[in-house]
């Protein structure tokens, strides 16, 4: 019989479950449409079911007439929010807090006169929403890359990977007469991958379970496949295949900060009927 082993943190994370607690409550009042900036978060499943609540995201924000908008997890632009604010429109703030953080450490570094370097997916929302705030003149770094800059402050995404991180800040620390860093990643997001790789070197094989566009989720993936361990990134059971577990005693789970308890469940008891 397989054994099935999970990692202690798993599931919703703080700025996740605070988000989703936000909507929630909101839908509650029943006071017209509900508009999200993009998903609230990186979880398909998730998304599909906030809009049966009536919680909708939207890639346009003149489509909103009447309603609120929720300023999404991983934030929104700066020009953005200055349009909701100009046209008077009802709005929930649920940027993860330490979003917000990584923002006020660029806008300080910026105020500061350093050039901000921000470790991250130049594509990812949050990126883009923290750049923006910089008017757009931060350098987005995602591997160790040369500058002409003396003087850098650089901060990271959230969800960026520690070794990734530290990689591209020690290349700095050669080129630039001043660095300033601040580690930004969030905590969870570095305890989560430790244990992930912890648990990679436990078992015959790995299930990452969390939305394909979850950057934290991706990340959790490549920390298991460097720890030369069987990984399958999936959204939910649907997309298990049980020859997988051919000849396998140990499976272990983990899953992204966006990936709902439902989700997670359900895999867990697929596996085990297998």
């Amino acid at each position: 019989m397989m054994e099935v082993l999970k990692t202690r943190h798993i599931g919703f994370c703080f700025g996740v479950r605070r988000a989703i607690d936000m909507v929630m409550a909101e839908a509650e009042k029943e006071k017209g449409r509900i508009y999200t900036l993009g998903p609230i978060i990186h979880n398909p499943q998730m998304v599909e079911m906030l809009k049966e609540k009536g919680i909708i995201p939207i890639e346009d924000l003149r489509e909103v007439r009447e309603g609120t908008v929720v300023f999404r997890t991983h934030g929104i632009k700066k020009e953005e929010e200055e349009y909701i604010r100009e046209k008077g429109l009802n709005f929930i703030d649920a940027t993860c807090p330490f979003v917000k953080r990584v923002r006020k450490k660029a806008m300080f570094l910026e105020k500061n006169r350093y050039k901000v370097v921000i470790v991250g997916d130049r594509e990812h929302p949050e990126v883009k929403s923290v750049l923006s705030y910089l008017h757009n003149n931060g350098i987005v770094l995602e591997k160790p890359t040369p500058i002409k800059a003396k003087k850098v402050g650089v901060v990271s995404q959230t969800t960026h990977g520690r070794e990734s991180f530290f990689n591209i800040v020690s290349r700095l620390v050669e080129e630039v007469e001043e660095l300033r860093v601040y580690n930004t990643i969030c905590e969870s997001t570095e305890t989560r991958q430790k244990e992930a790789a912890s648990l990679a070197s436990m078992v015959d094989i790995m299930l990452i379970i969390g939305g394909k566009n979850s950057s934290n989720t991706t990340k959790l993936y490549e920390t298991v496949k460097r720890e030369n361990c069987k990984a399958y990134h999936i959204e939910t059971e649907a997309e298990i295949d049980p020859e997988w577990f051919k000849g396998v005693n140990k499976i272990g789970i983990t899953g992204g900060t966006s990936t709902p308890d439902h989700i997670l469940d359900s895999v867990e008891r697929f596996v085990k009927k297998l």
